[in-house]
């Protein structure tokens, strides 16, 4: 009967203190001490046919560089992004990184890469400084004269004051 009682304060008193160490972690994450995302490393996926090369984000802008690993010549036509809601932007400004002029289409042939900068939505609500998380869903369409097609993707970055 003994055997019992001093399995079960044994018990009893490592489950209080493990308890406590749970709630004073809890604590310092709720007051901002222990950042989670601190630790969680930037990314940038499309997965492996249109691969994330280099990737940046701004308050105001997002500039990605892509690898087409499709084999064929690829032509994006738009992007939208995912908002909080679920919902799909309108389709984002696309733009040259010659010229910085508006573009409708941007080409990136088989095997090669190619920049494409974005001006996100205001409704994006990016603050600088911070890790955030963009959805992006690409239209493309294989070239030439090919059916459109959708990607979805995510960046994962600290966000740099445009």
């Amino acid at each position: 009967m003994r055997r019992g009682q001093a399995a079960m304060e044994y018990i009893v008193t490592y489950g209080w203190a493990f308890l406590v160490i749970l709630v004073v972690i809890g604590g310092l994450a709720y007051f901002g001490v222990i950042t989670p995302s601190r630790w969680v490393p930037e990314r940038c996926d499309f997965g492996a046919q249109l691969e994330c090369k280099d990737y940046q984000l701004f308050t105001e802008k997002a500039d990605l560089f892509f690898l087409n690993n499709f084999g064929k010549d690829i032509s994006i036509t738009g992007v939208q992004m995912r908002m909080d809601d679920g919902s799909l932007s309108p389709t984002l400004s696309m733009t040259d990184t010659v010229g910085g002029s508006p573009v409708t289409t941007i080409d990136i042939s088989a095997g090669a890469t190619g920049d494409v900068i974005l001006t996100l939505p205001s409704a994006a609500d990016l603050t600088a400084g911070e890790k955030q998380q963009v959805t992006l869903v690409i239209t493309f369409q294989r070239n030439p004269g090919g059916s459109p097609h959708t990607l979805t993707g995510t960046v994962y970055a600290k966000v740099k004051e445009s």
